[in-house]
């Protein structure tokens, strides 16, 4: 665990009421250490915009605090707010401009003097692959084309952290792939947080997920941490031979004591296992089964075991929990 004076994000307690009858964001506490990628993960409503526009000091927490940088960020916090990058879902820029006009002034704006400005738009309009457009206007822009202008917007200013909410949303195949691609470069060098409805986008360029969900935040932790909290013991298992052998191989896999489900679906064995069971010394015993028919193993693959099933698992046992956690307040009371 990094020291205090060490984190990127740190906040304690982070509450937001709105008109003293909403709460977006309920005693949030988390800290964020350098060269962290977090995926911000949850529902619609569940909070995620909201601790974005806390971190960034545009809306003043109703309880607790935000730390960027070791310092309290609020909406006078001009100076941390240099070192940030930020992408808001669906960017929107001016119309009359061109890529390199709005860059240019966005760079102004910055204080970059022209030696500097004029190379460093040139180096992201190119790292964007945008320089086939560089003089094209915003107004025709694709939203693949305005995702990539927003990116070079937010490394105007060389940040140090990045936010960047639903940058993959609309995108197409392309686009999208172009995006992640860039966001695993970046995550050499940067510390970035990810609000993402894609959960796919989540699992593959983010270590670290946090999950909000209804103001609340009910997981902070390791993406390996999260997905080992969903059942580990369902596999699914692709063979190949004679299709008696494998029917045969099959009732005698389902005879064995540790296996509570065996399916077959033409040459796809779908298993599960007891959630006790100790996987590697069942699954050895299956193979073996296998074998001792002829069967050949093409592939075996562990089911349920992607962010999305493990995020869903945990909302849903969140929200069990709800009314349980209800009750036991007021007979307490």
């Amino acid at each position: 665990m990094a020291e205090a004076s060490e984190l990127v994000v740190e906040t304690q307690h982070l509450t937001k009421i709105y008109q003293n009858r909403q709460i977006a964001l309920n005693d949030v506490s988390l800290a964020i250490e350098p060269g962290c990628v977090l995926g911000l993960l949850g529902p619609n409503g569940a909070g995620k915009t909201t601790f974005l526009r806390l971190v960034l000091g545009l809306h003043r927490p109703t309880a607790g605090w935000a730390k960027v940088f070791g310092q309290t960020m609020s909406p006078n916090s001009a100076d941390l707010r240099r070192r940030i990058g930020y992408i808001p879902t669906n960017p929107q820029f001016p119309k009359g401009m061109t890529p390199i006009t709005y860059l240019d002034y966005i760079a102004r704006l910055f204080g970059l003097p022209a030696d500097v400005r004029k190379p460093k738009l040139a180096t992201l309009i190119r790292a964007v692959d945008l320089l086939q457009h560089s003089g094209d206007s915003i107004a025709h822009f694709t939203p693949g084309m305005t995702a990539r202008l927003a990116v070079a917007s937010s490394l105007i200013n060389e940040p140090d952290l990045l936010i960047w909410d639903e940058p993959t949303h609309g995108l197409d195949i392309e686009a999208r792939r172009s995006m992640l691609e860039l966001i695993k470069r970046l995550a050499s060098e940067k510390t970035l947080i990810i609000s993402s409805h894609n959960l796919s986008d989540v699992d593959e360029v983010c270590n670290h997920a946090c999950v909000l969900n209804k103001g609340q935040m009910i997981f902070h932790g390791s993406l390996q941490d999260l997905k080992g909290r969903i059942r580990k013991n369902h596999y699914e298992l692709d063979l190949d031979g004679e299709q008696k052998g494998i029917t045969k191989a099959v009732q005698a896999i389902r005879g064995m004591k540790d296996i509570t489900h065996a399916t077959l679906r033409s040459r796809r064995l779908e298993v599960k296992l007891g959630d006790e069971t100790p996987n590697a010394l069942v699954l050895a015993q299956l193979f073996q089964t296998l074998a001792d028919h002829k069967i050949t193993l093409i592939t075996v693959r562990s089911v349920g075991m992607q962010t999305e099933q493990a995020y869903l698992d945990l909302v849903e046992k969140e929200d069990g929990r709800g009314f349980a956690r209800l009750y036991q307040a007021a007979e307490a009371a």
